[in-house]
């Protein structure tokens, strides 16, 4: 081994200093290139297996091109964030597509912000049962991630405005929405209620009906928003289960990666 360095040492000293010169750049150069082809490898591998559905290979991927590469950083970002939303992982995808936002070409922002505003779509989906004001925060900075968009990257008429406007939309008619229908039928058999009282006979007592109406307008109104949150909440098991599925109602995943 020893033997062989030295025969090395003696042919590269045995080497004019332009052959020397040209070498050492040729290697540079070539090591430079396999650094590009691998991180490019990786950053067009995050979106392939996206594609396929290897979530976790997308996830892997883009967290290698983010160890390798220093430049367009907001790639991995947003490609590993969109990977991780496609799963589930919404507090995860989360912390990567705010990061990615925050380092992000102006023109790239939409594509950003559609995803990150679906993250916040479905955080608010998964609490709307148990939680209708954090729900409701949710939705509001999803609405605000989408607003908030510079026009350079969502002229009139391009893709981008369209994904943005249809999210704003959807995430609208869930934080506006009504209390069901069953909560508002209570309403509507109160003066029902009252026609059978007043049929029963002058026994029952006239001062009784008002705590009476008193009462059921107060359970309906708890009723209501007991209804609101079940049906928030069956919404969101609905969209889960189609996402599991393959079904087709509605928007189920993110948009794909870059």
């Amino acid at each position: 081994m020893m033997a062989r360095t030295m025969n090395l040492l003696r042919s590269w000293r045995s080497l004019r200093t332009p052959t020397r010169v040209n070498l050492i750049i040729g290697g540079l150069l070539m090591l430079a290139f396999l650094y590009t082809a691998v991180t490019v490898y990786f950053g067009a591998a995050s979106q392939v297996r996206y594609e396929s559905n290897d979530f976790p290979g997308a996830q892997k991927a883009s967290t290698a091109f983010l160890a390798l590469s220093p430049f367009e950083r907001h790639i991995g970002y947003f490609n590993r964030g969109t990977a991780e939303a496609a799963v589930g992982s919404f507090d995860s995808a989360r912390d990567d597509l705010e990061t990615a936002l925050d380092i992000t070409p102006t023109r790239d922002e939409c594509a950003v912000r559609v995803n990150l505003a679906y993250v916040y779509e479905k955080l608010g989906d998964e609490v709307a049962g148990e939680d209708a004001k954090k729900s409701d925060e949710l939705y509001a900075q999803a609405l605000r991630t989408l607003e908030d968009a510079p026009q350079e990257c969502r002229p009139d008429k391009s893709e981008e405005k369209q994904k943005s406007t249809e999210a704003k939309e959807r995430v609208e008619e869930k934080k506006n929405a009504e209390p069901s229908e069953s909560g508002s039928s209570g309403d509507d058999e109160q003066p029902e209620d009252g026609k059978k009282d007043d049929q029963q006979g002058d026994s029952s007592g006239s001062d009784k009906k008002q705590p009476d109406s008193g009462d059921e307008q107060e359970k309906s109104e708890e009723e209501k928003k007991r209804d609101e949150l079940e049906r928030r909440a069956e919404q969101s098991e609905r969209e889960q289960q189609q996402q599991g599925n393959g079904g087709q109602g509605g928007r189920t995943t993110p948009d794909k990666p870059w």
